[in-house]
């Protein structure tokens, strides 16, 4: 026997067999991997400049779920549809026999008519690859992002995951609390939107509620007049009694009419909230509420312009974090008519030079 062939038959049993226990050892490899990853992210974590100043931990993090995904037999990428069996067994069967009437027809030399069911043969087969290929079930539409903006959502489980890794490390402090600046903000709307203006003010500066009563009762002048003293001790009055005073009903009323006018795009069980904290000044902080839609939220890398957002000046004041501003970064100043530090306010534009 030619040795060259006992070599050569020697290398290729030797490569068949590494290749089975390279297969039979994969989750083992995969096991030792991610505990090697848990160990490197430890390390990471005590580096200052790497955790705070660079995404390479939130990467890691996101290459340890999808392993871990991976031998827990977890389904990753984007969904598909299933395959119609049923369809692909009747049209094969259909394609088998136009196939053969195809070669019937031709096995004594091609005929011209036998294009015919050889086309219909082909069109069925054809049609039978189709329901292999592009399966992919795509993502719902509807959603603006404005330009720059990186969906955390992705048809990739890659990207998808290490995003979403990205976005909780960006947003994982107390600023998302129910009683932190966003978590405020996100009740004031929701409260809002559903017509419990009772519920919204407790969520509210005393200023920002005194200067909507005097906002209320200087655009009704025809019933309240012009008269600033009387105007102000009737609406210190109303800020003081609340349910008590004749009056907080016809204001309240006003209130959420305007606001779910105002607020009428807005849904607040997909509104998102900006994750980078914007200090305005001690104990005043601007929050930015955003429509993601169905998305999962989105990031950005530079200054975006986000259409429909909503920004709230949030102030701390005795431990707690109240609204100060639904319009601007300033709070408003109180008066006939109240101060809002908007470009064209109607109320402000009437007004003697």
């Amino acid at each position: 026997m030619n040795p060259e062939s006992i070599a050569n038959a020697a290398a290729t049993v030797v490569t068949s067999l590494g290749t089975f226990i390279g297969i039979a050892s994969r989750r083992k490899r995969w096991r030792s991997e991610i505990r090697e990853n848990l160990s490197l992210a430890e390390e990471l974590e005590k580096n200052a400049l790497i955790r705070d100043h660079t995404p390479a931990l939130a990467w890691l993090h996101g290459k340890i779920t999808l392993d871990v995904a991976k031998l827990s037999g977890q389904p990753l990428g984007t969904p598909k549809k299933p395959i119609p069996w049923g369809s692909v067994a009747f049209s094969f069967i259909v394609a088998l026999a136009f196939g053969y009437w195809t070669y019937y027809l031709d096995e004594e030399g091609f005929v011209w008519y036998s294009i015919f069911p050889g086309a219909v043969a082909a069109l069925l087969l054809i049609s039978i690859m189709g329901s292999f290929v592009n399966r992919e079930i795509p993502p719902e539409s509807g959603n603006e992002f404005p330009e720059g903006a990186v969906p955390v959502r992705s048809n990739d489980a890659s990207e998808q995951i290490s995003r979403a890794v990205a976005v909780a490390s960006m947003g994982s402090n107390d600023r998302y609390d129910e009683d932190g600046q966003l978590g405020v903000a996100f009740r004031f709307a929701a409260h809002v939107m559903a017509g419990d203006f009772d519920a919204a003010a407790d969520l509210v500066d005393v200023n920002w509620l005194r200067c909507r009563i005097q906002a209320w009762l200087w655009n009704n002048e025809d019933e309240f007049g012009r008269d600033h003293d009387s105007l102000a001790v009737l609406a210190e009055a109303v800020l003081l009694k609340r349910n008590d005073h004749a009056l907080w009903g016809d204001f309240t009323s006003s209130e959420i009419a305007t606001f779910q006018e105002g607020w009428a795009y807005l849904d607040p069980e997909t509104l998102g909230g900006a994750s980078r904290r914007r200090r305005v000044a001690r104990d005043y902080d601007l929050v930015v509420l955003a429509p993601v839609g169905e998305s999962g939220g989105y990031y950005v890398n530079s200054a975006t312009i986000v259409p429909g957002a909503l920004t709230f000046l949030m102030r701390r004041y005795e431990g707690r974090w109240l609204l100060a501003s639904h319009l601007t970064s300033a709070p408003p100043a109180p008066g006939f008519p109240p101060v809002w530090w908007v470009v064209g306010d109607p109320s402000v534009e009437a007004l003697e030079d």
